[in-house]
């Protein structure tokens, strides 16, 4: 193995890839090494640079990649020293990283279901738990939002920081670390939904929305709100990925 993680064997079964502009077609390839055993637990991954310049994307697109399987438990990144398979033990690898990698038509109901009953009941609890810290993050998080119409990154972090705002204020680590895990699944599949003429507009609005009922301090309101967003986010997503997933 070199000092990038590579084998020979490793360096001819990592081709470019088609859509790359999408970090999610990259998540699907490495991923697809690991449960081959061509890179097994313990092990070091190729560098940032050496994957951008085998599947032919950007820096940016690998980073992306790498930092949801991090989220995921997929992999451990490790300062000055890289990025490592982790050991299967992972609690999240059950249910998030078989989300991830295997996110189809069908099972994309079984994930907004989740994200309904999840993120409707944080949510609810956010507005009851109604603080002007709380509701500083959503309006700055959707202004932010709202001045990076073209910035596809900027928008996720913002839309990120957004939902798991609304998590950290259910006052339940479980939930929250749900929470956090759905972000991790939402990051590698929803941003195709971007180059949907109006998918940005809308995301805003129902942002708002949430805000402005967690600001009211209305439970209901802020529940339907949720409900409304995660019902037309999936709905967006559903009209892409079955091309998507197309050989």
């Amino acid at each position: 193995m070199d000092q990038n993680g590579l084998t020979e064997n490793t360096s001819t079964l990592i081709r470019p890839v088609s859509r790359a502009t999408l970090p999610q077609e990259i998540v699907k390839a490495l991923t697809d090494l690991i449960m081959r055993r061509v890179w097994k637990p313990g092990d070091l991954i190729p560098s940032e640079k050496e994957l951008a310049i085998r599947f032919q994307v950007g820096r940016s697109t690998i980073r992306e990649a790498v930092k949801s399987l991090v989220v995921l438990g997929v992999l451990e990144a490790r300062a000055g020293e890289g990025s490592f398979v982790r050991e299967p033990t992972s609690e999240l690898l059950s249910g998030a990283f078989r989300w991830g990698l295997l996110l189809s038509e069908g099972n994309l109901d079984h994930l907004v279901e989740v994200r309904v009953l999840v993120e409707v009941e944080c949510v609810r609890r956010a507005a009851e738990n109604r603080t002007d810290a709380l509701v500083a993050v959503l309006r700055a998080s959707t202004e932010e939002m709202r001045a990076e119409p073209m910035d596809h990154n900027a928008f996720m972090e913002a839309d990120t920081r957004f939902h798991l705002a609304v998590a950290h204020a259910a006052r339940n680590p479980i939930f929250e670390n749900i929470g956090s895990t759905i972000q991790a699944i939402v990051r590698i599949w929803y941003p195709k939904t971007y180059y949907i003429p109006e998918t940005k507009g809308r995301t805003i609005s129902e942002h708002q929305a949430i805000a402005d009922a967690i600001d009211a301090g209305d439970i209901e309101a802020a529940g339907n709100a949720m409900r409304d967003h995660l019902l037309a986010a999936g709905e967006r997503l559903r009209t892409l990925v079955p091309a998507t997933l197309r050989s």
